[in-house]
């Protein structure tokens, strides 16, 4: 009798223990079971390549350009897809052309569902200028020393001739970014799906020509429509 109490109080202690060395992972699963974590540039892998179609866009997270703050990828997809552009500067024409055009498009994009992130190496204070003067209603991310460009393999290094050429238009990339490098991301836009897959993708070397958001809006609604 003494025995087969014995045996049953240690049965209880085990039991017991393991309750309590499941409770962590019941406490821990939901932290676990989310998505990727975004990071910040300087951490990400860099691509040999810029991202098309299809692929899994690295999460990453960007110096909002108020200089407060940073936007976070994942946390944003958590609301639906998101249009990232890199764009040069406020200095640039091509620039701020389509960034207006952004703004025009802006209602649709959002009805479709959309966030849209507009990234520049430029420093905050110029882009806040920018935003201002536009009356520009998205999110503005700061990608300092061109650092996510690089990673995503979508940056460029000017050469002598092409800075003394801009320099003669008043025109100083090191001073308008901050940087001793003179260093621009191609124009590109990508639309993000909120698995982080690429659905859609512009980019182009000839800094002339930018993304069709007529193009973009169409897509957004193509991708709600399929939900």
């Amino acid at each position: 009798m003494l025995w087969t109490s014995c045996v049953y109080q240690r049965m209880n202690k085990a039991a017991l223990y393991a309750s309590i060395a499941m409770l962590p992972v019941f406490a821990f699963a939901p932290l676990t079971s989310g998505g990727p974590e975004s990071r910040p540039a300087a951490k990400l892998t860099k691509l040999a390549e810029p991202p098309k179609v299809n692929d899994t866009i690295p999460m990453f997270t960007i110096a909002d350009a108020s200089g407060e703050g940073v936007h976070d990828l994942a946390k944003l997809l958590e609301n639906g897809p998101v249009v990232v552009t890199f764009f040069r500067g406020s200095w640039c024409p091509y620039c701020v052309g389509e960034l207006n055009e952004l703004q025009k498009n802006l209602e649709d994009i959002t009805s479709a569902g959309a966030t849209v992130l507009a990234i520049s190496p430029e420093k905050p204070s110029e882009t806040a200028d920018l935003i201002e003067q536009k009356e520009l209603g998205f999110l503005f991310g700061t990608d300092n020393e061109n650092e996510l460009a690089t990673k995503l393999a979508i940056s460029f290094e000017l050469d002598a001739t092409t800075v003394e050429k801009y320099k003669k238009y008043g025109i100083d990339v090191g001073e308008s970014n901050d940087s001793n490098v003179w260093q621009l991301p191609v124009p590109a836009t990508y639309i993000i799906d909120t698995d982080g897959t690429i659905t859609w993708a512009f980019i182009d070397e000839n800094y002339r020509n930018r993304a069709d958001y007529k193009l973009v809006i169409k897509k957004l609604q193509q991708m709600q429509s399929d939900d």
